[in-house]
């Protein structure tokens, strides 16, 4: 997990825990432990889907599934882990790479949700470095780097849930605009036009997108067109 994720999510379990439990043992150390491991489990699900490693993908959904629940979890909090345990269920059954993007993107607007039903949120990101149309001379790696940033936004966008965190991230993926120049060799001249169009237009549609549903549905297409270009190019 990335260190500037770890105290929001504390101040966050904090939080649920003063609009959620009820009289009992104290849930503290139950219910910020089990936010931590689902945000982490969460936040690899992610990663697995964009590299498109199906392997990986469905073992972490398992993970995430299967994950025991703390016996002393507050109420409300131990319902709302009841759909994300199911989409991280069905997520475990993905077959293709576009399936597994799908089901990821499920998984973080179940974060999200839980969020909003126990009145708590994540705050905005911390935003790095502007982002700009990739040049001639911006080298491959950095581009990843960048794009890598837009798509955690976008994530945390539904996660959080965040409306600037997507706004910001619908925004840059648009602003990123084509691939990088040091693909050039690698992959097709059509091929870097094809995937280049394809993000800008989803991005696009991300950017009008307001309800989950289409949040979901435009993440999903985004995350399986990044996984499509790494498993036939290499990621």
């Amino acid at each position: 997990m990335p260190l500037h994720h770890r105290p929001i999510l504390v101040t966050l379990a904090a939080a649920v825990l003063l609009s959620s439990c009820s009289a009992g043992p104290d849930p503290e150390t139950a219910v910020r432990q089990q936010m931590l491991t689902h945000f982490d489990l969460a936040e690899e699900l992610r990663d697995h889907a964009i590299a498109g490693d199906l392997t990986r993908f469905r073992a972490t959904a398992r993970a995430l599934a299967e994950r025991e629940l703390a016996t002393d979890l507050p109420p409300d909090i131990f319902l709302q882990v009841g759909p994300l345990r199911h989409e991280a269920e069905l997520a475990s059954n993905a077959r293709t790479v576009d399936a597994a993007a799908r089901a990821a993107a499920e998984v973080a607007r179940t974060c999200g949700d839980c969020h909003e039903a126990n009145g708590v949120a994540l705050p905005p990101a911390v935003p790095g470095p502007a982002v700009g149309p990739t040049t001639a001379q911006a080298d491959l790696q950095t581009h990843m780097e960048r794009l890598s940033r837009v798509t955690s936004r976008l994530w945390a966008g539904l996660a959080a849930p965040n409306a600037s965190d997507w706004e910001a991230g619908s925004a840059d993926l648009i602003a990123l605009g084509g691939l990088p120049a040091g693909l050039e060799g690698l992959v097709a001249a059509d091929q870097i036009d094809f995937v280049a169009r394809r993000l800008r237009r989803l991005a696009e549609e991300a950017r009008a997108a307001t309800e989950p549903r289409y949040r979901v549905r435009a993440l999903g297409e985004i995350w399986g067109t990044c996984a499509d270009c790494h498993q036939q190019f290499g990621s």
